[in-house]
């Protein structure tokens, strides 16, 4: 082989590793409406999220239309990909639907509420979902109910599963509920406002969850506090745990703030609006996440902007997948899905990288 065609080659495989220039669209998806919804990814690369127009879409990777399945309203819940492809999703006509992966109806399960909770996936098949009549329900595999447990107001977060199976969600009348298996209570938190944050787990058991008093705190496997971080606003994202530990959330302060695993500061990264997106923790260490500014921002592990990407819209409370080949999924309220070009194959080697854990939203440890 000739020195010149070696290097035609190398430049080849180069193109084929990095073809894009991160932070640069890959492709769009217009639906009618806003999208709140953060995607989830299936084992063959397949999209699914959910919009305001009352429906839980399915793309494949470059784009295209796969399925669409019709909701009775709004679709606001992200969806969870179970292990065998089925994909779970609420909606505001209180329903929790399971659809097969070819966009068939499997089975609906009714709520007291509309659900805007978005669904957690144990390892025993049980699905947990908060809903608009101060109820976590448990539901079994073939959506029949399994046990029902009464807050004190609206659920609207969404429950976290644990490594020994331990159910955590936030209420809106303030508390922090950790649950047996069996939905009897384990313990609880009472913050000083509400609870919207999705709690991230720790490998060890540590529940991580921000409320609207402004705080973050770290949790014991058995309620213990652990420590607790003050920002200047809501916080209503859901923090990600990146490799080192470092905990990663936003803030209606319009920053994303990164914690160290002892609950100091560690660096502030200031957008435009405010972050109720949660961000994801790519491979290479980069943070991923949206704000309110209508923009996607990618942020290296020292705090710096790497890049940045408008969107057409406000960007609320859908938040960032990394597929393994590179691609960043996010939602915005111009009514798109945007792929996006990033750096990261994936997502990062840690207990809880993103939104409900992983690329398939299942919000379990396990």
């Amino acid at each position: 082989m000739s020195k010149k065609m070696g290097m035609v080659l190398v430049w080849m495989t180069v193109l084929e590793l990095f073809p894009r220039t991160p932070g640069t669209p890959k492709w769009t998806f217009a639906t009618g409406a806003c999208i709140y919804s953060s995607p989830a990814i299936g084992t063959d690369g397949t999209v699914y999220f959910g919009s305001d127009d009352a429906m839980l879409y399915a793309l494949q990777p470059d784009g295209k239309l796969k399925w669409a399945f019709r909701t009775g309203a709004d679709v606001f819940s992200s969806p969870s990909v179970g292990l065998d492809g089925t994909v779970y999703v609420g909606s505001g006509d209180r329903r929790l639907y399971a659809v097969r992966p070819d966009g068939k109806l499997k089975w609906a399960f009714t709520a007291g509420g509309e659900i805007y909770s978005s669904p957690a996936l144990a390892s025993d098949g049980t699905v947990y979902v908060g809903a608009y009549n101060n109820t976590l329900y448990a539901v079994n595999p073939d959506g029949t109910p399994k046990w029902e447990f009464k807050a004190g107001d609206n659920i609207s977060a969404s429950p976290s599963v644990g490594p020994d199976g331990t159910v955590v969600v936030g209420s809106n009348d303030h508390k922090m509920y950790a649950l047996h298996p069996d939905g009897t209570v384990k313990w609880t938190f009472t913050a000083r406002w509400s609870i919207l944050s999705t709690p991230a787990v720790g490998s060890d058991g540590t529940v991580y969850v921000g409320s609207d008093d402004n705080r973050l705190y770290a949790f014991q496997p058995d309620g213990t506090g652990k420590w607790v971080f003050v920002a200047v606003n809501d916080i209503r994202s859901s923090p990600a745990i990146g490799p080192d530990g470092t905990l990663y959330v936003g803030s209606w302060d319009n920053r994303l703030y990164a914690v160290r695993p002892d609950g100091k500061l560690k660096w502030t990264f200031l957008t435009g609006g405010w972050v109720y997106s949660s961000p994801a923790v790519g491979s290479d260490g980069t943070v991923y996440v949206g704000s309110w500014d209508g923009t996607l921002y990618a942020v290296g592990p020292d705090g710096k902007q790497k890049w940045a990407y408008r969107t057409g819209g406000e960007i609320s409370a859908s938040s960032p997948a990394v597929a393994p080949d590179g691609t960043v999924y996010i939602g915005s309220r111009d009514g798109k899905l945007h792929a996006v070009y990033g750096s990261s194959r994936g997502l990062a080697n840690s207990p809880w990288p993103k939104f409900h854990k992983n690329n398939a939203n299942t919000g379990s440890v396990r």
